[in-house]
């Protein structure tokens, strides 16, 4: 800014200092792995109470998962593109206690899910995101659908080696794995 335009830049504190974990990132060789993965700890996280929100890189993923967590007897909400109109509901129950919602990664943006009475106790909002993308910007503000506002939360990446993300911006040596 100061170059093109002359301007200062100024860095404006947070209003509450953040409390989200990052709990690292899990890469797997394929999808069937990935998928496996994520229903298992959707699983472990889910029997303890605390919402889980799985974010997937398209409408046809966040189904694929969804049935798949049925198969593994959970009952996900889904938001995508094709849950538009339900997004206000979607969005209000995620934060509940035992909540488990799969939706692609630009689904309810720049809202606040409310944690429901407990949830803070148990964690907050629990994210697992399924991808990484090539903006960072995406990424940032699916981290910032937990912990909001002072609150705990956590996130975490199950990467699998197959995905866009891996084969565009992985070295060649790593993505033969």
């Amino acid at each position: 800014l100061t170059d093109t335009y002359g301007l200062g830049v100024v860095r404006v504190p947070l209003h509450r200092p953040s409390r989200r974990r990052s709990l690292g990132v899990r890469l797997f060789a394929d999808q069937t792995r990935q998928w496996r993965a994520v229903v298992s700890r959707a699983r472990e996280i889910g029997a303890t109470g605390q919402p889980v929100l799985i974010a997937t890189d398209s409408v046809a993923e966040s189904e694929t998962l969804a049935e798949a967590l049925r198969g593994a007897g959970l009952t996900p909400q889904v938001l995508n593109a094709r849950q538009d109109r339900q997004e206000a509901r979607v969005v209000a129950l995620a934060g509940q206690r035992g909540q488990v919602t799969v939706t692609t990664n630009m689904a309810g943006r720049g809202t606040d899910i409310p944690l429901g009475n407990g949830v803070e106790a148990l964690g907050g909002l629990h994210v697992i995101s399924c991808q990484h993308n090539t903006e960072r910007r995406i990424d940032r503000q699916l981290a910032g659908r937990c912990a909001r506002q002072g609150q705990l939360g956590s996130i975490e990446y199950f990467l699998c080696l197959d995905a866009r993300f891996c084969r565009e911006s992985l070295p060649d040596g790593l993505r033969r794995f």
